[in-house]
């Protein structure tokens, strides 16, 4: 498994972001990724717009993943309304 990060921008509307991190995570260790730790910046104003919203809350996940299961987690993401943008990166391993 490799180390990945992931930052996601949910929608400004959502009143329980800590319940969305969760989900996010339990997808994470249901492709049998371990979850490590994350980090939920608040709510901040975006640069543009995004999907008609002028701000949204960030959070950044860290994780370890198979890398043949990055896609899947990628089609998951696009798939819930709640998340404005994800980006995946791979971090360097120790």
């Amino acid at each position: 498994m490799r180390p990945y990060e992931l930052m996601v921008l949910i929608h400004p509307d959502t009143e329980e972001v800590k319940a969305q991190v969760d989900e996010i995570s339990e997808v994470i260790k249901g492709l049998g990724g371990e979850f490590l730790k994350a980090d939920i910046w608040g709510k901040r104003r975006l640069a543009y717009p995004v999907n008609k919203q002028i701000e949204g809350y960030y959070a950044l996940l860290d994780f370890n993943l198979e890398p043949s299961k990055i896609s899947e987690i990628d089609r998951l993401l696009k798939l819930r309304d709640r998340v404005l943008r994800h980006l995946i990166v791979r971090l360097d391993e120790e």
